[in-house]
């Protein structure tokens, strides 16, 4: 049977304004999105469950939206749409990491002291190209992860997993919950092979989790916030945590939820 992507299309009065656009966004990146397509007065954001998009529109119902748009929900054809959309994404470099398809791996001879990591881009898992994981990125290069155990909370398509390992990591774990996102970091970790780097199906409350040197989180707001307290037990006493995936206007509420830790470092891209 031909695979299908549950769609939510929210159709306005009238184009959004900037402020109105950057609200919605605020709240869409709560959902597990995979895309976003903006065509006037119609928004139409793209998952890759039904049980996603339903818990999307909950959200949005519960937020107001519901008096601002129409919902419609549908089912997509596959047709190759998402593979197209990334087909022409370019590889991005973040300090010493090179995350790039593999229509754009930089020859050998232009890759002096960088770290190339090849990824296949996948629906819905991490190609670089997101400020979170730029961000995520460029905060792992800020330690020193010589030796370290690494546990990557949430690891979508392995990058950073890869990325700490290739960065002097001796073992770094990633662990989702979603078993497409653990066959898009298995494709990964085969494109880069890398000495201890392993992928694991396991949730967030699986507790043979074992703590670790850093533990990478690149969730959501709503997430760092509720599961805090579980992110801050799997840090070992003097460890470090990068975590990502939330707003400026989210920062306070996620410093608060991690009320374990001390903040030794900020970046930030855009509203990141």
């Amino acid at each position: 049977m031909p695979r299908t992507w549950p769609v939510l299309r929210l159709t306005f009065a009238a184009p959004l304004t900037d402020e109105r656009r950057d609200a919605l966004m605020l709240d869409v990146d709560d959902c597990a999105v995979m895309a976003v397509d903006e065509l006037a007065d119609v928004v139409t954001l793209h998952f890759t469950q039904p049980a996603e998009r339903d818990a999307a529109v909950d959200l949005l119902a519960a937020r107001g939206w519901l008096g601002h748009a129409s919902l419609l929900t549908e089912d997509l054809p596959d047709e190759g749409w998402a593979a197209r959309s990334q087909a022409n994404l370019p590889a991005i470099r973040v300090g010493r990491v090179v995350v790039a398809p593999p229509w754009d791996v930089p020859p050998a001879e232009a890759r002096a002291d960088l770290r190339v990591i090849e990824v296949e881009p996948s629906t819905g898992f991490g190609t670089g190209h997101h400020q979170s994981t730029r961000l995520c990125l460029q905060a792992l290069q800020s330690l020193s992860l010589d030796e370290a155990r690494v546990l990557d909370i949430g690891t979508g398509s392995g990058v950073l997993a890869v990325a700490a390992a290739l960065l002097g990591a001796r073992e770094a774990v990633g662990v989702d919950n979603d078993p497409d996102a653990i066959e898009s970091a298995e494709d990964t970790l085969r494109r880069n092979p890398v000495a201890g780097v392993r992928v694991e199906l396991r949730g967030l409350d699986d507790q043979a989790l074992a703590p670790a040197d850093v533990v990478c989180a690149n969730l959501t707001g709503t997430l760092l916030r509720q599961q805090g307290a579980r992110v801050q037990q799997l840090i070992v006493p003097g460890g470090a945590a990068v975590l990502s995936g939330f707003t400026e206007d989210e920062a306070r509420w996620v410093v608060e939820a991690f009320d374990d830790c001390v903040v030794e470092a900020r970046f930030d891209e855009e509203f990141w």
